[in-house]
């Protein structure tokens, strides 16, 4: 038993310190086992929350410990992750599964299910939701391991009676099409009517939702809902978002026509990283924003292949500034253009003036294969000031950073009118930070910028380049207060 007890420490909040500093007492006390099973003296309550943080097969194990054991694991609110079952063979590893499920009396607290083929079991795909819908699972992740993304056909239809799954307060769903509109599972447990009271936070990775339809059905059975992830998911057109509790919306790799936040009154965070454009370069991605009052946080916008639409009004290079072009509620804004394409550099202002009230600006510059050699200093020169970038921006980065003369161009037009701005940061391209000499350049450069009048009221720094990491719980914490730095 005191082997047993050294194991359950290392799986115990704080445990694996408090194994390492009494290592050795708790080898002499291997060593030396006087007979008394001090662990099972534990309150029940104290015991359950130690099974509950093993592995499902170690944790079911220890019934086999002593009598006193029996009954902990199936009065444990399961906590199941089928990698603990690997290595296994996919017969086996369903099999194994199987038991699990239907062996546990619930309640099922969180069963994350990765590694199995759904295409090629249809019962357990019928027969699973409605175990974990009766036995009240609270965290499910459900993937469909060898789905092919890029064969459509290949993506088994979603098991509807997940919608039975009343319980839910976090839902992942990985590689499963869609439809489920007008569907409705047989009474029992819960009801499609019903939908998730419950649920706060739903992802969808390689799915897809080719009728948008289904995306408000989902959104309108999740009253609670705060925080929606669309990811590496090329089947869907529309991206409708209608809730009265959103409050984070993350899309990446996503192909979509349009983007529209229609009646999301809480909403506060709308990220956009790395979209994926048609084939038919021509057809943009429509981005509109008509009901958001408290959106803070939006980006990236790309003037290559969004198009802007507040309200009614499409947003053009002449649009003249009214309160019905404008979103002022947006305090963080990150944006992605090509500062020697005038197509881009004249949307860049243009968007710039429908968010007058920004403070942090994150502009990643992009390149295309072929240079333009156009500069646009005439159209910078020329430009009126812009209120966020004369009143409002305290802080901006450059991300990808190369110097180059049209990039530069903006900084002083930026520099001849900013007046809040305190810090200014150019993180250079990988390319460059790994030559001394191309570094040189780009200080000497910056050293020319910070002689201009702002500079003395605020930093100018160069820094090496942005680490393209995507952190799903950084983007949706609501406490992290920038999503892009």
């Amino acid at each position: 038993m005191a082997v047993v007890v050294v194991d359950v420490l290392r799986w115990f909040p704080g445990g694996e310190a408090i194994f390492r500093a009494n290592e050795a007492s708790l080898s002499a006390a291997t060593g030396h086992y006087d007979g008394e099973d001090r662990i099972s003296a534990l309150h029940d309550d104290l015991l359950r929350d130690i099974v509950s943080r093993l592995p499902a097969k170690d944790a079911a194990r220890t019934a086999a410990l002593a009598s006193r054991w029996r009954h902990l694991w199936r009065s444990t609110p399961l906590v199941f992750h089928d990698l603990h079952l690997l290595p296994s063979s996919d017969p086996w590893h369903i099999a194994a599964v199987d038991r699990v499920l239907a062996g546990h009396p619930g309640p099922f607290s969180t069963v994350s299910i990765c590694y199995c083929n759904f295409g090629c079991h249809d019962r357990e795909l019928a027969e699973w939701p409605r175990l974990l819908a009766a036995k009240g699972v609270r965290d499910l992740v459900l993937v469909n391991m060898h789905a092919d993304i890029e064969r459509v056909p290949a993506i088994p239809d979603f098991p509807a009676d997940v919608l039975r799954c009343a319980s839910l307060r976090r839902l992942f769903l990985g590689f499963w099409k869609f439809p489920i509109t007008g569907i409705v599972p047989p009474a029992g447990v819960g009801s499609a009517a019903d939908g998730f009271p419950h649920l706060q936070e739903l992802s969808l990775f390689g799915s897809g939702m080719p009728n948008s339809r289904d995306l408000d059905h989902l959104l309108a059975r999740s009253p609670v809902l705060d925080t929606l992830a669309i990811v590496f998911s090329m089947m869907f057109e529309r991206v409708h978002l209608r809730s009265q509790s959103l409050k984070c919306v993350l899309l990446r790799r996503c192909l979509v026509e349009e983007v529209a936040v229609l009646n999301s009154p809480l909403l506060e965070r709308l990220v956009m990283w790395k979209l994926v454009v048609s084939e038919d370069d021509s057809v943009a991605v429509t981005v509109k924003i008509a009901a958001a009052p408290k959106l803070r946080v939006l980006g990236y916008l790309e003037p290559r292949i969004h198009q802007l639409q507040i309200g009614d009004n499409v947003i053009k290079p002449d649009t003249k500034v009214s309160p019905s072009t404008m979103v002022p509620s947006v305090k963080i804004l990150a944006l992605k253009v090509n500062f020697g394409v005038f197509e881009e550099v004249s949307m860049l202002a243009s968007f710039l003036r429908c968010f007058p009230n920004v403070e942090t600006l994150h502009i990643e510059s992009v390149i295309t294969d072929e240079p333009t050699g156009r500069h646009h200093a005439r159209f910078w020169r020329e430009l009126r000031p812009i209120k966020c970038l004369k009143s409002h921006v305290k802080k901006m980065m450059i991300h990808e950073f190369r110097g180059e003369q049209s990039e530069i161009n903006f900084l002083k037009f930026v520099a001849g009118s900013a007046e809040k701005l305190g810090t200014l940061l150019l993180a250079i391209t990988e390319e460059m930070f790994a030559s001394a000499d191309e570094v040189c350049k780009v200080m000497i450069k910056v050293a020319a910028l910070s002689r201009m009048p702002w500079a003395c009221k605020g930093s100018t720094q160069v820094a090496g380049p942005k680490v393209d990491g995507w952190s799903f719980r950084e983007a949706s914490d609501l406490s992290v207060n920038d999503p892009f730095e």
